[in-house]
């Protein structure tokens, strides 16, 4: 199939998470470096004796770390491609509506007394990611699994970067993408690297941080644990909500 002629989608939504762990926003646009969308987890909480592997404290350690709502003071802007330090500062707000610099050791000690443990703040202009610095997933596979499922299923249960509405409607076509390149914007181009392996986070209502266990059985049971995919940045550039996606 000759996906180049025409759009194969459309950038239906474009997300950020500040703080790793913490919920995220929906932007209208965002630069995207090579390290992944400038301001997306700039921000970090880990355990520094923890495991090497994957020592982030996220919900999977303390759900409720979901609920936590951060909002950048001064927001980067998508024509920033290197912006300053006030540029990201983060003021975090509490489920029970306490407000916190995110730098603040008041949040830190709040924290450790959630997670139960020492922990230490890392900041780093370049994206803090899992795997790759952009995630990406469909409409077409969050409306597919919510069926599988048996619940409707809010797509900020998958952190996404961004989240594509493809033209021919085909659940999980971003899995048929490995290894082919995907354009967004006037410039910016990526690779579509693997498959996006996932943790009990998405059990996890973004509302509520109520678990619902079936929805990681059944991504285990009927798709390898896999929904979404990672991509790699080849060009950089400004991506926007309503850009057409292209496939070569």
């Amino acid at each position: 199939m000759n996906e180049t002629a025409q759009p194969a989608g459309t950038l239906a939504r474009l997300r950020r998470y500040p703080v790793k762990g913490m919920s995220g926003e929906d932007l209208d646009e965002s630069f995207v470096t090579f390290a992944g969308l400038v301001g997306d987890r700039v921000y970090a909480f880990l355990d520094p004796e923890g495991n090497a592997d994957f020592p982030w404290m996220t919900a999977r350690v303390w759900t409720e770390m979901i609920l936590m709502k951060p909002r950048f003071l001064s927001a980067p802007s998508a024509q920033q491609q290197i912006p300053g330090g006030a540029d990201y500062r983060i003021e975090v707000t509490t489920p029970d509506g306490q407000e916190f610099d995110v730098a603040a050791p008041e949040l830190r000690a709040h924290l450790e007394k959630k997670f139960g443990r020492a922990i230490a703040m890392r900041f780093s202009e370049r994206s803090m990611m899992d795997a790759r610095p952009i995630s990406l997933l469909s409409t077409q596979s969050i409306g597919a699994l919510s069926k599988e499922v048996g619940i409707p299923l809010d797509l900020r249960r998958f952190r996404p970067n961004f989240i594509v509405d493809w033209a021919h409607g085909t659940p999980r076509h971003e899995d048929f993408l490995i290894g082919r390149t995907i354009r967004i914007g006037d410039t910016a181009a990526f690779v579509i690297a693997k498959k996006d392996g996932r943790c009990k986070v998405i059990t996890l209502d973004p509302d509520t941080a109520q678990p619902a266990p079936q929805v990681l059985e059944v991504v285990a049971r009927n798709h390898a644990n896999c929904l979404g995919v990672y991509a790699v940045v080849l060009r950089e550039g400004i991506v926007r909500r309503g850009d057409p996606v292209f496939v070569d």
